[in-house]
């Protein structure tokens, strides 16, 4: 299906620019991760709200054939991760359009509408779909301001341009406590049913709202779909996204590469995602399809190969060909060909084109300094695995719980430049290792855990974080290919994916408890919010219905907002249809034990 054209028109006219100061605190990122495995469990996430959650109206008056209550609340967010929120965006508000009169004395429908992107303030959603909906159905509507929006929006913050890629997760999880909230007062005041919508990313936000509700709900999410990472990295506003400063602080600050990325869950792949290292050791074997002779010690040189494919992992290590080859004249070894799974100098042997793995040991054991370590240091080694969360609900235990899957802080300043003598690297590492003994794994454990973080004391070397610099080095004192670059980028954009995958992914949050209350409406030809490639929100939950508009996004939004609205009716009826009884709006019998709304005579 082809793209909208005027879904790229209109965001090429558009100067908005999203994350200009980069990814966010590395340490607000993992504390954002560690909440989102509470946040993602409604087992869990129930117990962050609480049923009587205060809530304070501030104004309330006459308007028309409706009432408009307008009210404020602190945003539940700020009791479970405090520090992360800016100081403005902690007070939530909100505005009620209630009729004056209930067309049914026990049916008082409310559906909660959560703000797209430049959404701000209420007056677009009162007029287009508020008060609309009140009219032709008679559902009332509350209409909450997103964080970092309208009353909301940071001083120092230009329209709707998040500053970090960690807002748009503080983002997404305030507006999922901040929407129990309401639902829970919803319920104090008697009305019901109660139900969810919102536009393109108010519609993305809405789901993650919908899952954590312990009640059957109405939700109709409108333009959005299983993720946001499809979003930013494959829609027309991935042109929105500072890539080079994205880029340049993934390479330049390696938490990100060696801690944060081993924190991200995809659904896309039901793994760790992104794994860089894990990814490059799977390529490197499979990619060789000639390997030179290698002389032991005097004629050492480095191995010759050539790339099957040009994915990203093989074209990053060879950021300059010219200084690789270079290397190989003058017997040098350039850091950019270090791996976690380096060819067997001594033993060289090729089994269908796949080169024996040489451990890191093996490797420092080829430098010819194996009597500077002691045999006994080899085979007591502590290894630190990955361990899993815990699921005691607390914040802290899984902050601690992730915090062992890292690797020790590591000082550049003893590292060789990237192209570096293997007498002169011999020589560091010698006197590195009588300054600061570095813990090295034996063979045995190095071959069964080729992958494992290994515990290296401080100012010693680290291949990941020389590689990374190495890279830098390079592309700065060069002049890189447009592929070169291209692939670099690439990495960056797969760590977004990453990113957004991890907390924004239905698929790593419940399934709501009854899908056939669900119904989404999509577009087309959707240039903003492109759906092939990724789990359909018809697979993540079944039972729910696709409607789709032969639009694109921007056009849907200008054309189809009355499907919008019968969209949000249709589900509301089947709520009233499936636990409601008529006449009297009694529960239904088969709700299975889930607990329903009371009614109200």
């Amino acid at each position: 299906m082809s793209m909208s054209r005027l879904d790229q028109l209109y965001r090429s006219l558009l100067l908005t620019k999203f994350f200009t100061h980069g990814w966010g605190k590395p340490e607000n990122l993992k504390r954002l991760f560690a909440f989102r495995k509470i946040l993602s469990n409604r087992e869990t996430c129930q117990h962050l709200v609480s049923a009587n959650y205060p809530i304070y109206i501030d104004k309330e008056y006459k308007d028309g054939d409706c009432r408009i209550l307008e009210g404020h609340f602190m945003s539940p967010f700020v009791d479970h991760l405090p520090g992360i929120m800016p100081k403005e965006v902690e007070t939530a508000s909100f505005q009620a359009i209630i009729p004056l009169q209930w067309r049914h004395p026990a049916l008082k429908p409310v559906c909660i509408h959560l703000a797209g992107t430049g959404d701000h303030y209420f007056w677009r959603r009162r007029m287009f779909t508020a008060r609309p909906l009140l009219k032709e159905a008679g559902i009332a509507s509350i209409i909450l301001e997103n964080p970092y929006y309208g009353t909301r929006k940071p001083k120092e913050q230009l329209r709707s341009s998040l500053h970090n890629v960690s807002d748009l997760f503080v983002m997404g999880g305030a507006l999922v406590l901040e929407s129990l909230a309401l639902l829970h007062w919803c319920e104090r005041q008697g009305w019901g049913p109660l139900g969810l919508s919102g536009i393109s990313m108010g519609g993305h936000m809405a789901s993650l709202a919908a899952t954590n509700w312990t009640r059957p709900i109405s939700l109709t999410p409108c333009l959005s779909w299983s993720t946001a990472s499809c979003v930013f990295t494959q829609g027309v506003m991935s042109g929105s996204i500072p890539w080079d400063t994205l880029q340049e602080q993934f390479f330049e600050n390696s938490i990100y590469q060696d801690e944060i990325r081993k924190l991200l869950i995809s659904p896309e792949d039901n793994r760790k995602a992104y794994d860089m290292g894990q990814q490059f050791a799977k390529n490197y074997s499979s990619n060789i399809e000639k390997v030179e002779t290698i002389h032991k010690k005097s004629e050492t040189k480095t191995p010759s190969f050539q790339p099957a494919s040009t994915n990203t992992i093989s074209m990053a290590t060879n950021i300059s060909k010219n200084s690789h080859n270079m290397a190989i004249a003058k017997d040098t070894i350039d850091l950019n060909i270090l791996s976690p799974k380096m060819p067997d100098f001594d033993n060289q042997q090729t089994t269908q084109g796949h080169v024996t793995p040489l451990s890191k040991d093996e490797y420092i054991a080829h430098l010819d300094f194996k009597s500077d370590i002691p045999p006994e240091s080899k085979n007591n080694v502590p290894l630190h695995s990955a361990q899993s969360f815990t699921q005691s609900g607390s914040v802290d235990s899984l902050l601690t719980a992730s915090s062992n899957v890292t690797l020790a802080s590591v000082s550049t300043s003893h590292l060789p430049a990237p192209s570096t003598s293997i007498s002169s690297v011999v020589q560091d590492i010698k006197i590195e290792k009588k300054l600061n003994p570095v813990k090295v794994p034996s063979t045995s454990q190095s071959r069964n855990q080729n992958l494992t973080p290994v515990s290296v004391e401080p100012k010693s070397l680290s291949y990941k974080l020389a590689v990374s610099k190495s890279r830098l080095t390079n592309l700065r004192s060069s002049s890189p290919s447009p592929d070169q670059m291209k692939n670099l980028q690439q990495e960056a954009l797969d760590f977004m994916r990453g990113v957004m995958d991890e907390c924004t992914h239905l698929g790593n949050f419940s399934v709501p408890v009854d899908p056939e209350l669900i119904i989404i409406v999509s577009a087309r030809q959707d240039a903003y919010v492109p759906k092939e490639g990724v789990l359909g929100l018809d697979d993540l939950w079944p039972g729910c219905e696709v409607r789709y508009v032969d639009n694109g996004h921007v056009g849907a939004v200008l054309l189809h907002q009355s499907a919008f609205r019968k969209a949000i009716a249709d589900a509301f009826d089947r709520q009233v249809e499936k636990y409601y009884q008529n006449p009297g709006n009694q529960p239904s019998d088969h709700t299975d034990n889930v607990k329903s709304i009371k009614a109200v005579s």
